[in-house]
């Protein structure tokens, strides 16, 4: 559209004008200079300039690439406030001593034995991922802008990383105890009157359970991971006991839902991130499945299709 058109070309004359902000794979807190005048290490909160007359604000952060951090300008503050928290989870994670084999040698029997079976491929990808996720957890809503802040974030999330491995991993293992249990019971179901429900349960895992889910997913949402795949089983028993028509009407709701939040994900600009508010719509999502067919379960806040409906709208708002 010719508005997504105009952000990508302010977002790209933004990145060119404040291009001295713009520092690839680094392994620390960047050193900042501009026009050959050392400003220290603190990031600005934003930085102006006039290119052609025309007045341009970008937001310096840092970002992750999957292997390091890269310094760069983001188009808005909610954009750069969600790009630097996952950049500095991943400087922190560069600079923590390596945590995988001793987490490894500690795991109780029940959890080495439920995570021979994970999607990631191994057992040191997979505590790899937790790691992350422990790092995610330690790390405040206010993020470090300077070195200074950095280093003192870093003698914490050290502090109380391992503990938190641990407390990440006991997650997982319930996670995977119950998707296991799931996948058991769908291998044995051939109701074609279950079907569309079946489908739909194996979606819902595919979303939630995949190489790398850990850290994705984050630490607030994975604390509630649990109760989502109960929830699935819940449903299931709820099937196999007749409640096939009842479950049909509640897959129309979060169907439609699901469509929507998904139009709503096709219109963020390509190569911008997903505002934080309409990522956390998917959420929301699970949280009125709990509602929807696994109501004694309870939801963590209230969820309505009019909520959902108004989160999306007001994200979009945002793009």
């Amino acid at each position: 559209s010719k508005a997504q058109s105009r952000k990508k070309g302010a977002a790209a004359t933004a990145s060119a004008a404040t291009g001295a902000w713009d520092q690839k794979s680094l392994d620390h807190w960047p050193q900042l200079e501009s026009s050959g005048d050392t400003l220290g290490d603190t990031l600005p909160a934003k930085v102006t300039t006039t290119v052609m007359g025309q007045q341009i604000t970008a937001y310096p952060g840092l970002m992750d690439t999957g292997e390091k951090v890269d310094l760069s300008v983001f188009r808005t503050q909610a954009e750069r406030d969600a790009a630097h928290r996952t950049g500095v989870i991943r400087l922190l994670m560069l600079c923590l001593p390596p945590a995988g084999k001793f987490v490894i040698s500690h795991l109780k029997n029940a959890e080495k034995l439920v995570f021979t079976q994970n999607p990631h491929g191994s057992i040191e990808k997979l505590i790899a991922d937790c790691t992350m996720a422990a790092v995610d957890q330690l790390v405040p809503e206010k993020l470090p802008m300077n070195r200074a802040e950095f280093e003192a974030l870093f003698e914490t999330v050290r502090a109380e990383q391992i503990d938190t491995v641990f407390t990440i991993t006991g997650i997982v293992a319930k996670v995977f105890g119950s998707s296991t249990r799931i996948n058991k019971d769908l291998k044995s179901t051939n109701s074609l009157a279950m079907f569309a429900a079946v489908t739909d349960i194996r979606s819902q895992l595919e979303q939630l359970i995949y190489p790398g889910f850990i850290a994705a997913t984050g630490a607030a949402n994975l604390m509630r991971l649990p109760r989502y795949v109960q929830g699935i089983e819940k449903r299931l028993e709820k099937l196999r006991a007749g409640a096939v028509t009842r479950d049909s009407q509640a897959l129309v709701v979060i169907q439609k839902l699901e469509d929507e939040y998904d139009t709503a994900l096709d219109r963020v600009p390509p190569g911008a991130r997903v505002p934080a508010d309409l990522a956390q719509v998917k959420w929301m999502l699970e949280e009125m499945r709990i509602s929807l067919f696994a109501q004694e379960l309870g939801t963590a806040y209230s969820v309505s299709e009019k909520r959902i409906r108004k989160a999306i709208k007001d994200s979009l708002a945002q793009l």
